[in-house]
């Protein structure tokens, strides 16, 4: 037990001193600054997503088969260069070319990350925690890059007025050594036998989501409420310093109050799904974020901040209550490959989505295009909802079905 609870203690660590951000509040004001209009700086974000749409399944394809520790490493050093190299851009092809190495990163380390977390407890016997010690772990990172947040609006306000470049360059080195505490891991020992061919990894993980009509439903639904949460991302600080006209100490500062209140959310997950269950809490995420839009939209003075606490609560709950929904359902010789699909699947629908949105927020400003995007995600997730209830209800009739031991 003791030896689990280190276990757990160091991929907390790792999870910390990656997760150093100092230029989450910064990254779209830099590249926007460099870029004639939002609607480019989503074509440049769109190249990201591109690139996560070509690798992601390859990448958890690699991850099955070699082990969770071996791409987590390689996919965190490639994110830190293409940190470094968001950093040194200022043209367009340059912003580009950083956002495909960032992407391929992001690739391995998705393909490693979540499974590496369930198939060491899974082999602690603790995979019923997964949802409470995945969100622990979401938590830290967000203290972390609070942290890194404040420190970053100071820096840019203050320390060297204006270097934005400077946040994502010091990022990235912090990045670049932290990616080595990922040696201090161990490798779960979670059997995964007959691993053939790609082809025929790639063939059982999909059909693994297509013949269970329960994780593909999941996996709609966690894409339509994260491309509303990442559209928000995407134009927050753009909207922070511009439509609410905050300077950028302000801008760091409310983001990482934002992520501060995100994770403490987060630690409490476990408590709030267990509490909820697997569907009053999906219907939660979804309600929340489409409120939050709607406030963004009305409330056209400083006061519409405080609506992101809402939206980074609900940013951080979703993917590890979605998560634990997904994993639960899927073996560990597939569960890389099923994660792949599932983020292989948003991405594609990302990519033509935000774009679509950062050329409305060029023509009619982000207020209007997020209102948009509420009404297009509403019935969508309603939709979703309605197939989930259906699903969580032929689940637990047959698990009614099945004869206990006394039964016997």
């Amino acid at each position: 037990m003791a030896a689990g609870r280190e276990r757990i203690r160091k991929y907390f660590l790792f999870r910390a001193v990656t997760s150093f951000s100092l230029w989450l509040p910064f990254w779209t004001i830099w590249a926007n600054n460099h870029l004639e209009s939002l609607f480019l700086l989503t074509v440049v974000d769109a190249a990201f997503w591109t690139t996560m749409i070509v690798l992601q399944v390859p990448t958890g394809l690699l991850g099955d088969k070699y082990g969770r520790k071996p791409v987590l490493f390689l996919g965190e050093v490639m994110v830190a260069a293409g940190v470094l190299s968001f950093g040194l851009s200022t043209e367009f092809w340059q912003f580009l070319g950083s956002n495909i190495l960032w992407a391929a990163g992001i690739c391995f380390v998705v393909s490693g990350d979540t499974p590496f977390l369930y198939d060491t407890l899974l082999e602690l016997g603790r995979a019923k925690e997964f949802i409470g010690v995945q969100a622990r772990a979401w938590a830290v990172s967000a203290i972390v890059n609070a942290i890194a947040c404040i420190t970053g609006g100071v820096l840019v306000e203050w320390v060297i007025p204006d270097r934005l470049d400077l946040t994502l360059i010091i990022s990235a080195l912090v990045a670049l050594v932290g990616s080595f505490t990922i040696l201090l891991l161990q490798e779960p020992k979670v059997q995964r036998t007959n691993f053939g061919s790609y082809r025929i990894q790639l063939r059982d993980g999909w059909n693994a989501v297509r013949n269970s009509r329960a994780i593909l439903t999941i996996i709609a639904f966690q894409i339509v409420v994260e491309i509303g949460l990442y559209v928000m991302a995407v134009f927050r600080s753009v909207y922070m310093n511009t439509d609410l006209d905050l300077t950028y100490f302000y801008v760091g500062t409310f983001i990482g109050a934002f992520t501060i209140a995100g994770g403490l959310v987060a630690t409490q997950a476990g408590k709030i799904e267990g509490y909820m269950r697997e569907k009053k809490s999906l219907w939660f995420l979804l309600l929340s974020l489409i409120g939050s839009f709607a406030v963004v939209f009305l409330v056209k003075s400083a006061e519409a901040i405080v609506v992101q606490f809402l939206i980074y609560g609900v940013s951080y709950l979703v993917g590890p209550i979605t998560n634990g929904y997904i994993n639960k359902r899927v073996d560990s010789q597939h569960r890389s490959t099923v994660v792949s699909i599932a983020t292989f699947l948003f991405t594609a629908v990302l990519a033509p989505v935000e774009m679509a949105f950062g050329f409305l927020a060029t023509e009619w400003g982000t207020r209007e295009s997020l209102l948009i995007l509420a009404l297009c995600i509403a019935p969508i997730g309603i939709f979703l909802l309605s197939i989930w209830g259906t699903e969580i209800d032929k689940e637990r009739a047959q698990v009614k079905k099945i004869p206990t031991l006394k039964q016997l």
